[in-house]
């Protein structure tokens, strides 16, 4: 023992006590350096996720009717991510004070861009633009992007075929979320590798809930402070 080990014992209790405090209402003005970007920020827009299924085909299933599933769960999975992610921060009630542009005038607007593909209900091409351009395009000042690998199929008619089809194995499935400034400054990212997707539920949005949960409910938007 020390002649500081009173008081080095006291910081330790206080350092314990702090970080056991649940998080408060939304503070951007002591977060350095996000609080100058959000500072700056009145609307931001979510777009379609990059989506990919790489589940392997149940023996009893057709091929043809397995690869038509994974289009339809990638397709569908890109925008209900998006929309998910829209709701989630909307419903956070000490959120920060920056409202989302609607999913629908955000994929209206990707869909008129002559450089992004919008073929049978899917968006290519999307990283034909920066993170700064994207926000210029759509009128914003920063943009939410996203991606989801996924060894299980979500929603869709062929997601319930495969699931009483009994696929063996431990699904895993990989996220990754950004949040860049209308500068093209990248001032928040989650990302988690290898989830396992037993625990998700069976839909996208309960993947996105669990997501949430994980940790991507610490993105500025909504409300809860960083660390």
């Amino acid at each position: 023992r020390n002649s500081n080990g009173n008081v080095k014992g006291k910081r330790i209790m206080e350092k314990n006590e702090t970080s056991r405090k649940k998080p408060t209402g939304f503070d951007y003005k002591n977060i350095y350096p996000i609080k100058k970007y959000l500072s700056e920020q009145k609307s931001f827009a979510v777009i379609p996720f990059d989506f990919k299924v790489t589940s392997e085909k149940p023996r009893k299933m057709d091929q043809n009717d397995f690869e038509k599933s994974v289009i339809d769960a990638e397709i569908n999975g890109a925008t209900a991510a998006q929309e998910s992610i829209i709701n989630r921060i909307l419903k956070k009630k000490k959120r920060a004070p920056i409202d989302p542009i609607s999913q629908a005038k955000t994929n209206t607007l990707l869909k008129r861009d002559s450089n992004i593909n919008f073929k049978d209900g899917a968006f290519n091409d999307l990283d034909y633009y920066l993170p700064e351009e994207l926000c210029e395009l759509l009128g914003v000042d920063a943009i939410i992007m996203g991606s989801v690998n996924s060894e299980k199929i979500f929603t869709t008619a062929g997601s319930i075929a495969l699931r009483i089809l009994k696929i063996g194995g431990a699904p895993k499935v990989s996220a990754d979320i950004s949040l860049f400034h209308k500068d093209g400054t990248l001032i928040w990212n989650w990302a988690s590798k290898n989830m396992k997707a037993s625990g998700m539920g069976n839909s996208v949005d309960d993947m996105m809930e669990y997501i949430f949960k994980k940790g991507a409910r610490k993105m500025p938007y909504t409300g809860l402070v960083l660390k």
